[in-house]
């Protein structure tokens, strides 16, 4: 039986996200950019971080496309009331191209652990910090961790950063970690393990609890498990614990690939990610190829797979609210643009950012969205 504690007598909510279009990534020659997935999203001294990430610059991916991975360190800045992109850094890379790593803002500076390049999935970990002032960037090594793992999760509370779940080569992990950035002589320590193997999660720190919603997980026949569970661990107790399932209120649904931010002391906000409806479909296409027993067959089954990449209608637009305090989940309205998923959200002041991501299978977008959270209050009900 779950317990919680009472909450206070003005409890907040969300009533609702305005959205607005901050700015587009751009390339080198001040064109627009296609946008990346996996790409590194972060806000650090007042400004917002976009680097690394992945995407199909020629062709897409069934078209037989190569996916190009990035090492591009873009910053976008505050003036004037608006948002322009630094020529400061113009010439600041990451140490290797890298996507689908986990990433979070500390004060010491932005942390960046695992992803893949083209080698694979990497176990390099690393902390991106500038000067306000003259924005020159450093990129420092961290340990590294324990194993490759790709398509990870990262939060921190204080100076402890914790990495949750990811893919390995052949499988998805329930590995937990954390590397205190404040020792001496440090390392990445193992932790109690997650209740399952995932990737693809969305992990938020919240009223020093980690937070584990959705995410997907390999297995043999190449057809994921999708997942609708949420999971806390509990730094004081040192142990995980189910929470309610990802719903809009009255419908479980899963979700992977999703982004989300905590708010206020009691919430997580979450804005948009895959159900996983087309994502399953194609993968029993993939398997049903693989098996197929003549060309015909094969090319009437890749024909059909792409025709469904193609007519993709975008991913799971609503927007979500968990109360923490009260495990329960509620709907406040869609996003009124395309789901960014494969993306991480981060908070500026007290804004949402999504920043790139794909918005279909190998479509990505350059467009920054900056989100005005309105907070409200619930009076406690005797």
């Amino acid at each position: 039986m779950l317990m919680f504690t009472d909450v206070s007598a003005q409890e907040t909510t969300i009533e609702q996200v305005q959205w607005c279009t901050a700015a587009k990534l751009q390339n080198a020659d001040g064109s627009t950019s296609l946008g990346f997935a996996g790409a590194i999203n972060a806000v650090f001294n007042d400004a917002l971080l976009v680097a690394g990430g992945a995407n199909f610059p020629d062709k897409m991916p069934w078209e037989g496309g190569k996916k190009f991975y990035s090492n591009t360190i873009q910053i976008l800045l505050k003036q004037g009331g608006h948002y322009v992109w630094s020529t400061k850094t113009l010439n600041a890379k990451l140490p290797q191209p890298i996507a689908y790593c986990g990433n979070t803002p500390t004060d010491s500076g932005v942390v960046y652990a695992g992803g893949e390049g083209i080698d694979g999935p990497s176990k390099k970990a690393f902390i991106i910090s500038w000067n306000a002032a003259d924005l020159n960037v450093s990129v420092k090594t961290l340990p590294d961790l324990p194993v490759p793992i790709t398509n990870t999760g990262l939060t921190h509370i204080g100076n402890v950063v914790y990495l949750v779940g990811g893919d390995m080569e052949k499988s998805s992990s329930s590995a937990f970690y954390k590397l205190d950035l404040s020792a001496k002589d440090t390392s990445w320590q193992e932790l109690p393990n997650l209740p399952l193997q995932l990737a693809n999660a969305l992990v938020v720190a919240q009223s020093d609890k980690i937070f584990v919603i959705g995410g997907r997980t390999k297995t043999p026949s190449g057809i994921s498990d999708l997942h609708h569970t949420t999971f806390a661990f509990d730094i004081a107790k040192g142990s995980w614990e189910k929470m309610a399932d990802v719903s809009d209120g009255q419908q479980t649904t899963t979700f992977s690939a999703g982004a989300g931010v905590a708010v206020s002391n009691n919430l997580i906000l979450v804005a948009g990610g895959d159900n996983g409806a087309v994502f399953h479909k194609i993968e029993n296409y993939i398997l049903q190829i693989s098996k197929a027993a003549s060309q015909q067959e094969k090319d009437k089954l890749t024909k059909e797979k792409n025709k469904l990449n193609v007519s993709h209608k975008g991913f799971y637009k609503e927007q979500l609210v968990y109360n923490i305090n009260t495990n329960k989940w509620s709907k406040i309205g869609e996003l009124p643009f395309p789901a960014h998923v494969t993306t991480t959200a981060t908070k500026w002041g007290n804004d949402i950012v999504l920043s790139n991501g794909e918005i279909k299978p190998g479509v990505r977008t350059p467009s920054v969205m900056i989100g005005t959270i309105k907070i409200g209050q619930i009076k406690k009900t005797e």
